[in-house]
């Protein structure tokens, strides 16, 4: 590898990682802010919270990478604009081809780890992450943690809890609804105390009352002790990775064979994306190139801006093509490969354009 080659492949190095950083999290945001409330509200610990944000990182990075891969040639080859490097680099006889060559080789390499990403990391990470969730669920004892709270989230109880007392942070003032389908009101479970236990609450000294369709009292008693599982309130966190988001595309392929014509088509359109988002990599490295060389005016905040804009239009447009594919009205190919075409001939068109001049 020449010198020219490992100086533009060394410069884009720190505003790749950077473009990456910034767009992975974007991403995060709304799952940061769902962890915070895991955090503040159901008690999870702030280091499980960091090993469940890294199981999330590797389905988000097969996304981001594209973007900062275009993003950080972008600001690097502004910088060789603005600092006369693109014109040395011209001077002394090398073409806008030859110039980008390091590029296209690096995009390639970025394209080949995205494909293994989707095919070896993600599957694993997502496993990992559902584990991790259930693992959460069963050792956190979520209720301990809140007072003077009305507990609405649970499929079949609703709680209420007055004060947590001593150093076992037993409940004191216990109030449950016990909710079911076939009856006008529920049960309402009156408890003095209760503590955790494998993933269930016991209640002590408690009272019950069943009340009838028109809410008068038709029975009443005692117990000594009720086990009341709610397990179910914290592993139910939501994991914002579905089944087919989370399958490589030969296990894809795999599933797809034994479903319908209909059921084929979410399949489809996962198995294109997952070829065809890795492959914008290529288009959008080499388009941040050729919009950045040779426009000294333009600064860091304009090239930003012009990447985001890009790249809105890009998700934009694949978006749309996935939501018409999957109503049937054109087939997945097109409708996710599209936006890729329409990089290419942009890329294309302004490659000539850039080609004359420099």
């Amino acid at each position: 590898m020449k010198i020219i080659d490992r100086y533009i492949l060394n410069e884009i190095k720190i505003p790749v990682i950077f473009g990456i950083s910034l767009f992975t999290f974007i991403f995060l945001i709304d799952i940061i802010v769902t962890m915070m409330e895991n955090i503040i509200v159901k008690g999870i610990s702030i280091l499980d919270v960091l090993r469940i944000l890294s199981f999330y990182l590797p389905p988000i990075l097969a996304q981001t990478i594209p973007m900062g891969m275009f993003l950080g040639v972008m600001l690097t080859f502004s910088k060789f604009t603005r600092t006369s490097e693109a014109t040395a680099m011209s001077a002394i006889g090398l073409s806008l081809k030859r110039i980008v060559k390091p590029i296209f080789i690096a995009s390639i390499g970025v394209t080949i780890f995205i494909f293994f990403l989707q095919e070896s990391i993600i599957p694993r990470s997502v496993t990992k992450l559902r584990y991790l969730t259930t693992k959460i669920a069963y050792e956190n004892p979520v209720f301990q943690l809140k007072e003077r709270t009305f507990i609405d989230e649970v499929d079949e109880y609703n709680l209420y809890i007055d004060r947590i007392e001593g150093k076992d942070k037993q409940a004191k003032g216990v109030l449950i609804f016990q909710k079911a389908k076939d009856k006008a009101f529920p049960t309402v479970v009156v408890g003095e105390q209760a503590y955790w236990k494998d993933s269930a609450m016991v209640l002590k000294n408690s009272t019950f009352y069943n009340f009838n369709d028109k809410g008068k009292e038709i029975l009443r008693g005692k117990f000594d002790e009720k086990k009341v599982p709610l397990a179910a309130y914290f592993s139910e966190m939501e994991i914002k990775v579905d089944n087919i988001e989370a399958m490589g595309v030969f296990s894809l392929l795999k599933e797809m064979k034994e479903k319908k014509a209909e059921e084929k088509i979410p399949y489809s359109i996962e198995i294109n994306k997952k070829l065809a988002v890795p492959f914008s990599t290529i288009m959008l490295s080499l388009l941040g190139a050729f919009l950045a060389i040779g426009h000294h005016r333009s600064g860091k905040g304009a090239n930003f801006a012009l990447s985001l804009i890009v790249i809105f239009s890009y998700i934009t447009c694949l978006n749309i093509g996935m939501v018409m594919a999957g109503k049937g009205i054109i087939p997945a190919f097109i409708g996710v490969w599209t936006p890729n075409l329409i990089l290419f001939l942009v890329t294309l068109l302004i490659y000539r354009k850039k080609a004359e001049v420099i």
